[in-house]
């Protein structure tokens, strides 16, 4: 098992947490002797859903094009040419996206400055080539933070911008542009798994947070198993997320009573002062699952409030609320609302006091939830880690939301405030 989990969680986890079995026929490392009509990746893989990326294979070569980052990889087998029919984006080049990155394959010593990415890793059992990270990048799987703990902590490079203009394609304007790039080359690193598109010829952009589909999101494990040559164990670990999503949804189906679930936050700025409310877009993933455990997102108009009265109003009609806020520290930055700070920022004891506020069905049957159940005490929180990949487990957090009559307590990332369930703060010691 990857990290300590409740042990009503453990049974239902444990067969996504052990590393796959099936045996790859991809090589695990440099050919010696290059073949040029054998097929070095027999174990493909493909994007079936709207993960954002899709992938096609040579015999020795791969071409991965990330349709969030508009950015292309050119994976080639180590030991083989690279494909003459594409030329990698020159390393100094100005250009603003659509980058072609070429690298050999398979990783074995890379950096990390992606969640998902880490989370993906782990489940395929390659932690083993995390040989840096970025070094404001944080985890909470405990196994990853025992990995990156000693480890190199690289800086991103800033080129200066002076003298480094491009002219827009839409506009007579030009503006500077300032180049981006991870220090990685006194280290021999192989690339960075990153979090966004960058002009830099060595990094790798990981986007599940903004698939469009569930099932599209738990896609990207196929993603990054592409650059280990490990799609035998991607496919198998997939097909294992996709067949409980499935059966998860099926078991959902016959749902009657659709719950609202909308999305808000309150703006706290440092001295404590709250100087509205906010109701948030629920992404497209987001509103598949919820919908797929019987649930309804919120659809109406996503703005801002300086009144509490028509805060309450506007959020009357929900069941369950997600609560998105941050609470701020006095020297910058946020940390983990307590159900306190939610009484507070919401103005649930203020003008009409907690009876007024009991009226709204999400405080009246203690449904506030955040995402944030499992945490570590660098500040990171698992939302941005395994929930982006494991989505037949983010189904289930749903389909206990949905079927709970005063708020669930027993979900693995959603946590209940109006009912105090702790956080569940991990650290390295809890690698088991």
């Amino acid at each position: 098992m990857i990290f300590k989990t409740n042990i009503c969680l453990a049974a239902a986890l444990s067969a996504l947490m052990l590393l796959p079995t099936t045996i790859h026929a991809n090589e695990s490392g440099c050919v010696t002797n290059y073949d040029s009509s054998k097929d070095y990746f027999p174990d493909k893989v493909k994007s079936s859903y709207a993960s954002g990326f899709d992938i096609t294979y040579t015999k020795n070569a791969k071409y991965i094009h990330n349709t969030i980052s508009g950015e292309t990889y050119v994976l080639y087998q180590c030991g083989t040419p690279a494909p003459s029919d594409i030329s990698p984006t020159p390393a100094d080049s100005l250009q603003v996206g659509n980058w072609v990155k070429v690298v050999a394959v398979p990783g074995s010593k890379i950096a990390l400055d992606s969640a998902p990415a880490s989370a993906a890793i782990e489940l395929l059992g390659a932690q083993s080539t995390v040989a840096a990270s970025y070094k404001y990048f944080a985890v909470t799987s405990p196994c990853m933070q025992k990995q990156l703990d000693g480890l190199p902590r690289i800086q991103q490079n800033f080129g200066t911008p002076s003298n480094r203009r491009r002219r827009s394609n839409n506009s007579s304007d030009s503006r500077l542009v300032r180049r981006v790039s991870y220090d990685i080359s006194t280290l021999g690193l192989q690339w960075t798994f990153t979090t966004y598109g960058m002009n830099d010829p060595l990094s790798i952009a990981v986007n599940p947070e903004d698939a469009n589909d569930m099932l599209g999101k738990a896609e990207w494990i196929k993603f990054i198993a592409a650059f280990y040559n490990k799609e035998a164990e991607a496919n198998e670990i997939f097909a294992g997320i996709e067949s409980r999503y499935n059966a998860l949804r099926a078991s959902s189906a016959s749902s009657s009573t659709k719950k609202t679930v909308g999305l808000a936050r309150y703006n706290k700025v440092a001295n404590g002062t709250v100087l509205g409310w906010s109701i948030d877009q629920v992404q497209p993933w987001l509103a598949q699952g919820l919908a797929d455990a019987g649930l309804s997102a919120y659809s109406g108009d996503t703005t801002s409030f300086r009144s509490a009265s028509d805060f309450y109003s506007a959020i009357s009609g929900w069941d369950i609320l997600i609560d998105t806020s941050g609470e701020p520290l006095p020297h910058g930055g946020a940390t983990i609302p307590m159900w306190s700070n939610l009484v507070s920022g919401y103005g649930f004891t203020s003008s009409g006091g907690r009876d007024y506020a009991k009226s709204l069905p999400a405080v009246d049957n203690s449904a506030i939830y955040r995402s944030d159940l499992i945490s570590s005490y660098n500040n990171a929180t698992d939302y941005s880690e395994h929930l982006q990949i494991q989505a037949d487990v983010l189904l289930g957090d749903f389909v206990k939301i949905a079927s709970a009559p005063s708020g669930a307590k027993d979900t693995k990332w959603y946590r209940n405030l109006p009912q105090n369930v702790p956080v569940d703060w991990v650290s390295a010691s809890d690698c088991k």
